[in-house]
C-alpha cells in the first residue's frame, strides 16, 4: 500500500529519469534545470515521434522560464527560417493560430507535441527561432550537392548559412554513414556513394544553418534551448560542434538526450549511451 501512495508524489516531482551521462549518477530534476540555466545554449535531442519526449520539452521551457526569465529563447528545428516572419506575427499576436497554418507548413504533429512550447513563448513573450533550413534548399542539395546554394538568389540564400561545411571522414560523416546504410539495407535501398554524400551535404546544411540561427541568438544573457533531433546534437556532434566552431571561446554548452524506453525507466542502462550527451533523461 505504502508504495502505492508514494508513487504518485515522486511522479509529481521528477516526472523522468535524469542521469549525468559521463558519471552514469542519478540528478533530481531540478538539479538538471539548475545546471542548464546556467548555460549559454542548450540542445535538447529528441525522437520526433515520441510523445512523452514532448511532454518533457514543455516541462523543460517552462521551468526554465522560471529559472531564467525573458532570458530564455526558444529555438526549433521544426520551423525554417523563411517561415520567421510569420511565426513573428503569430508571437506578437498580429494574426491567429488559424492564419500561422495556412501560411506555414506546420509539422503534423505540432498541435499535440510542439504547439505547448510556443504557446508558453507565446504566453511569456519570449523569442522562437526558426533555426532550421528551408526544406526546399535541402532538398536541392539533396539532388544536386552543395554546388546548388551558389545558383540560389542571395535573398533565398541568405536562408541558409553563409558557411556550410561537409568534412569527408570525420566522426560525424562516420556516423550519419552508418546509420544511412543502415536505414536503407533494412529499406533495400541504395544508390551508391554519390547519393549518400549528397545526402549528407544536405544534412550539414541543415546543422550550419540550425547553428549558426542559434549563434546569433546568443546575445549576452540569453539562454538558448534548441529543439531538434537527436542525431543533430548526439555526441556533441553536428549542429551542437557547429555552434561551438563558430563561437570557440568562452560559450557554455549543455546537451539533453531524451532517451524512450519501453517499461521501467529506472531499469535502463545509461552505460552505452555515456558518450551521447551531457545529460539522459530516460522517458
Amino acid at each position: 500500500g505504502l508504495a502505492l501512495t508514494a508513487a504518485p508524489a515522486t511522479a509529481a516531482a521528477d516526472p523522468w529519469r535524469v542521469v549525468e551521462a559521463a558519471t552514469g549518477k542519478g540528478l533530481r530534476w531540478r538539479d538538471l534545470t539548475g545546471r542548464l540555466a546556467k548555460c549559454d545554449a542548450v540542445f535538447v535531442g529528441e525522437q520526433h515521434d515520441d510523445p512523452e519526449t514532448h511532454l518533457l520539452e514543455a516541462r523543460l521551457v517552462a521551468d526554465l522560464h522560471r529559472r531564467v526569465g525573458e532570458r530564455l529563447v526558444l529555438a526549433m528545428e521544426m520551423f525554417e527560417r523563411d517561415q520567421q516572419g510569420a511565426l513573428d506575427d503569430y508571437l506578437h499576436g498580429r494574426v491567429d493560430e488559424a492564419t500561422l497554418a495556412k501560411t506555414i507548413a506546420l509539422w503534423k504533429n505540432y498541435p499535440t507535441d510542439y504547439r505547448p512550447m510556443v504557446e508558453l513563448a507565446r504566453e511569456k513573450k519570449l523569442a522562437v527561432v526558426a533555426s532550421n533550413a528551408p526544406q526546399k534548399h535541402v532538398r536541392q542539395v539533396g539532388r544536386q550537392g552543395l554546388a546548388a546554394l551558389d545558383a540560389l538568389p542571395a535573398a533565398e540564400r541568405a536562408h541558409v548559412a553563409a558557411c556550410v561545411h561537409a568534412p569527408a571522414g570525420d566522426t560525424y560523416q562516420k556516423r550519419f554513414y552508418a546509420t544511412m546504410e543502415g536505414m536503407s539495407s533494412s529499406h533495400g535501398g541504395g544508390g551508391g556513394d554519390a547519393l549518400l554524400r549528397r545526402i549528407y551535404e544536405a544534412q550539414c546544411v541543415r546543422d550550419d544553418t540550425m547553428a549558426e540561427s542559434i549563434e546569433r541568438a546568443l546575445t549576452p544573457g540569453k539562454v538558448v534551448v534548441h529543439v531538434n533531433g537527436s542525431f543533430h546534437s548526439d555526441a556533441g556532434l553536428g549542429t551542437a560542434a557547429r555552434l561551438r566552431w563558430r563561437r570557440p571561446l568562452g560559450l557554455s554548452v549543455a546537451v539533453v538526450k531524451a532517451v524512450p524506453v519501453k517499461g521501467d525507466v529506472a531499469a535502463a542502462d545509461p552505460a552505452p549511451l555515456r558518450g551521447e550527451a551531457d545529460y539522459l533523461v530516460f522517458v
